[in-house]
């Protein structure tokens, strides 16, 4: 029995990430996520909910391990739920019961001046007991080469969606159409994007698929301030509803561009940029690490809103063609299953 610590039917990208690679295990398994979160829908028999965010008391969890006949965990850990100090604790509790730990960092880079307990360093011990540190990038594996964490550092890529199963997307305007996508967040460079697109001639109408979450209060509305003040309730459709995978996807695929204009980030990976992968679309990206292993993105200039338009004005159809082949070989070389299984490998 696999125990699996993470988020789960919640609007968190490591729940999304979490539900695909669990959607082809053929072990059986058991999700051991938080308490106190609004769920997107109803949690299924296999979900226990025994440990609560930020916090170091782990006794409920480590019981419900041992209760359940879990030889072996993993870890779904990012330090916005997890403080770094707290996973040590959580790691070394389950070794102390005997259980086998593996942990999957979805962001390597935390070394606050302030708020020490969550800086990586503080769970460099926990992590040297694991049987595997899983991250997806390899500047990420040197920085856990730099902080003492070597022999059981592995590169896992992240997963990439299928293509288009045949679901209708939103309807989306005749003319050229690009569009953005992700949870409607101020580090996402929505409203930096919304005013590069209206220096743009050469394109018709944006389509924002910006899911709202509880804390996106402030981003929403600076967003939607910037179409009114610019002229382009007509030009741009904000679409903040959370969608289904399918439904999005099907609907980027009718896009000819999807444009990530991130500001900053310690993020390790997008979830949301392989949202656009999986439709096979081109895409464009501000010139930020989260980015490099997006084969096929086309790298803008910078992250101001005259960067982004200067460098989406310039685009032609031949760089637009090259990224959508290259994007779509991404595609197929990163698919769900086998990402699923090459975890499975290591932590069995």
């Amino acid at each position: 029995m696999i125990g699996w610590i993470t988020t789960w039917n919640e609007m968190c990208g490591i729940a999304v990430h979490s539900e695909n690679i669990l959607a082809h295990f053929s072990e059986d398994f058991l999700v051991l996520a938080p308490r106190g979160e609004d769920l997107v829908r109803e949690d299924e028999g296999f979900v226990h909910r025994c440990w609560n965010k930020k916090s170091k008391d782990f006794s409920e969890l480590v019981s419900c391990v041992l209760e359940g006949g879990i030889s072996s965990v993993l870890i779904q850990h990012h330090p916005g739920i997890i403080l770094f100090s707290d996973l040590n604790i959580l790691i070394n509790n389950l070794v102390d019961a005997g259980v086998e730990v593996s942990v999957i960092l979805h962001n390597t880079k935390e070394r606050p001046l302030v708020f020490r307990s969550n800086r990586i360093d503080k769970a460099v011990p926990g992590m040297q007991l694991c049987r595997n540190v899983i991250v997806h990038q390899s500047s990420d594996i040197n920085r856990l080469h730099e902080i003492g964490v070597d022999g059981n550092a592995v590169l896992i890529p992240h997963g990439v969606y299928p293509p288009p199963g045949g679901s209708t997307g939103l309807s989306v305007p005749e003319g050229r159409v690009m569009g953005t996508f992700g949870f409607m967040m101020s580090h996402k460079g929505f409203p930096e994007l919304i005013q590069a697109f209206s220096k743009l001639d050469k394109w018709d109408y944006l389509v924002m698929l910006c899911s709202k979450r509880d804390d996106s209060g402030a981003a929403l509305k600076e967003c939607e301030d910037a179409i009114a003040r610019l002229g382009l309730s007509d030009r741009v459709l904000l679409q903040t509803e959370f969608l289904e995978q399918d439904y999005a996807i099907s609907t980027l695929s009718s896009l000819e561009l999807v444009v990530f204009p991130y500001q900053n980030t310690k993020e390790s990976a997008s979830g949301a940029v392989r949202m656009a992968v999986a439709a096979g679309t081109a895409i464009a990206v501000t010139p930020l690490e989260i980015f490099d292993d997006v084969q096929g993105a086309i790298v803008m200039e910078g992250r101001t809103a005259r960067e982004m338009a200067s460098s989406l004005d310039n685009l032609d159809d031949s760089e637009l063609s090259n990224s959508r082949s290259r994007i779509i070989e991404m595609r197929d070389a990163h698919q769900w299953p086998s990402v699923s299984m090459r975890l499975r490998d290591l932590i069995l």
